[in-house]
């Protein structure tokens, strides 16, 4: 047997309880409440975290991308709405190029 194949059936063998005996603990139970909103945010930081440090070179130019990036945190927060924050984030990178800051 391979030593790439080995290795990843001992990864399974190492993960695999964590993703199987969950809910059969679990079941008929409920988290506290503070436990659930917390783990409802994990999505949202992964992907924050994934994708932060390239969005602030997504332009090319680091001051049109931050403008951007403020923009978009801004207004994602106070409307909600991808409808809002996509056009109003690339309008800030092109204003911001435009004026040559």
């Amino acid at each position: 047997m391979s030593k790439i194949v080995f290795l990843s059936i001992l990864m399974m063998c190492v993960t695999a309880p964590s993703r199987i005996l969950p809910p059969f603990f679990l079941t008929g139970r409920r988290l506290p409440p503070f436990v659930s909103s917390v783990l409802s945010y994990i999505p949202f930081a992964v992907i924050g975290s994934l994708v932060f440090p390239d969005i602030l070179w997504a332009t090319g130019d680091f001051k049109s991308s931050a403008a951007a990036t403020v923009v978009a945190f801004l207004t994602g927060w106070f409307s909600g709405n991808i409808l809002v924050v996509l056009p109003a984030s690339i309008a800030a990178a092109f204003i911001v190029t435009q004026l040559g800051f």
